[in-house]
């Protein structure tokens, strides 16, 4: 889903970066979290429910980080399209 032209109108590029550094970040937890041995991580997942799990919402606040660096590619930089 594409953003809306006036939301992109209005990301700076210095925002872009801090997306893509969100990213980034995301992408360290989810290497630290993958650290910990399988088992332990099913019984840390279930000290919570399975939809809001730490190995849930890594993996998709990492994907949905990367679907925002993605949509918003150009943003702020009028050179860039």
């Amino acid at each position: 889903m594409p953003l809306e032209k006036h939301l992109i109108d209005r990301i700076t590029w210095e925002e872009r970066v801090a997306l893509i550094e969100v990213h980034h970040l995301l992408n360290q937890a989810q290497q630290a979290w993958n650290r910990i041995e399988s088992g332990k991580q099913c019984e840390l997942n279930g000290v919570h429910h399975e939809e809001s799990s730490l190995a849930h919402c890594l993996r998709w606040g990492k994907q949905a980080a990367e679907d925002l660096v993605e949509l918003a590619k150009g943003a702020g930089n009028p050179a860039q399209t």
